[in-house]
């Protein structure tokens, strides 16, 4: 083992640290995806990160954890967001000491405002390698939000354009920057140079979990799953439902996910009821990620009729690839992603969005026509197999760790 100024350069394991504070124990992308399978090739994993009840402890996948529960200042969510930033022993001071202690040789911390403690992080003493998942565009999520509510906040816009500002100068100091998709890593990449980010895309883990079915034993018609919001297109989907009953009594579609707000799933049950859908529409709640693969053996197509609003039009929907590596025809929005992936591999149709007759159109074409429905659904197996398995990634990721672990023992080497 070789020693410089008290520094392990060399061990047996190289411990992996994992943060969130959005995200939870079981994320798909932090712990199905990353975690689990690197414990798997011999890497020391933890993971940390910020949550609604304290908890300690090895899952059954072996992953040591630790949840520290997050502290409210106030119900209200901006005036808390102000005081918890006031108060000196804040939730992510905590996390900072936590994954301090660790002495972890890679921290990959996830979500916006760990940022607060990337810097701090890629200061410690051992010299770190430091990796920041940028999942979302999140100053478009704040101009989103402004869209979606149909107000103009000028405040907000403000507070969306010094976040991204921050952001990116928190970022220089870090290995490496991995976004899911291409936008946001160009838009770091202008600020930051080409090599210094990434896209690691989200495709598909659960693609051996298809079992080929036939479809008059399938359960449900069409299925949507994921966070279920009204931008994200659920009232439009149950209007197209009730339209597309007209046509094909027997319709089904069923929902999976969580909702938000949390008075949604209230909101659609009650469209439900009073448009006689009981007997066409059910709405399940987020189910644990092995349950998915069920729910997607027993549906016929899958839907993400997302609405046009920015951050929406940029992010990438991992659906598009879980519906296909489950044979699923897609019924998509007209844009962005969806829209592209839809196309490029002809496994499904386009609409928009915004429109429940032509969301219905697209129900009963698919329902009606089995030539059709078999080209898309073989189509989007096969691209699946081909292109979108995550095992891809997780090579490219686990390339990246060595490449810019190999450059930190070079520069403790030399003193550095």
């Amino acid at each position: 083992m070789v020693q410089t100024q008290g520094i392990s350069l060399m061990k047996e394991k190289v411990k992996i640290c994992f943060l969130a504070d959005k995200h939870g124990l079981y994320d798909d992308r932090i712990y199905w995806k990353m975690a689990v399978p690197l414990q798997k090739k011999g890497y020391e994993v933890s993971y940390l990160l910020i949550g609604n009840e304290q908890q300690k402890g090895v899952t059954k996948e072996g992953i040591d954890y630790e949840v520290l529960k997050v502290k409210t200042f106030s119900k209200n969510r901006y005036l808390n967001f102000v005081l918890k930033n006031l108060n000196p022993n804040n939730n992510y001071k905590k996390l900072f000491k936590k994954a301090a202690a660790l002495q972890a040789e890679i921290y990959h911390f996830h979500d916006l405002w760990i940022n607060k403690i990337g810097k701090k992080l890629k200061r410690l003493k051992h010299k770190p390698v430091v990796f920041y998942d940028a999942r979302e565009p999140y100053a478009e999520d704040y101009i989103s939000l402004i869209e979606a509510n149909k107000i103009f906040n000028i405040i907000l816009k403000l507070f969306a354009h010094l976040v991204d500002k921050w952001e990116k100068k928190m970022a220089e100091k870090y290995d490496l920057v991995i976004a899911n998709e291409n936008t946001v890593r160009d838009n770091f990449r202008r600020k930051l140079g080409k090599k210094k980010a990434e896209t690691i895309f989200n495709f598909t883990d659960i693609y051996k979990d298809y079992k080929k079915i036939s479809l008059l034993e399938k359960k449900y018609d069409f299925i949507y799953c994921g966070g279920i919001t009204e931008s994200r297109g659920a009232i439009k989907i149950l209007e197209a439902t009730k339209i597309a009953k007209k046509t094909i009594p027997e319709i089904r579609v069923v929902f999976v996910g969580r909702y938000s707000p949390e008075n949604l799933k209230q909101k659609l049950q009650k469209f439900i009821d009073e448009n006689n859908l009981k007997k066409n529409v059910q709405l399940f709640s987020f189910v644990k990620y092995e349950g998915v693969s069920d729910f997607y053996n027993l549906s016929k197509i899958g839907l993400i009729t997302w609405l046009p609003l920015k951050a929406l039009t940029i992010k990438m929907p991992i659906k598009i690839f879980e519906y296909m590596a489950f044979a699923l025809p897609i019924i998509g929005s007209n844009f962005g992603h969806i829209k592209k992936y839809i196309e490029q591999e002809n496994c499904g149709i386009v609409v928009n969005p915004d429109n429940p007759h032509e969301i219905s159109e697209a129900m009963c074409n698919l329902l009606t026509d089995s030539a059709k429905y078999k080209f898309y659904s073989t189509n989007g197996r096969k691209a699946t197999l081909e292109k979108y398995k995550w095992d891809f990634e997780l090579g490219r990721l686990i390339n990246f760790y060595t490449t810019f672990l190999q450059e930190r023992e070079k520069k403790l080497k030399n003193g550095i």
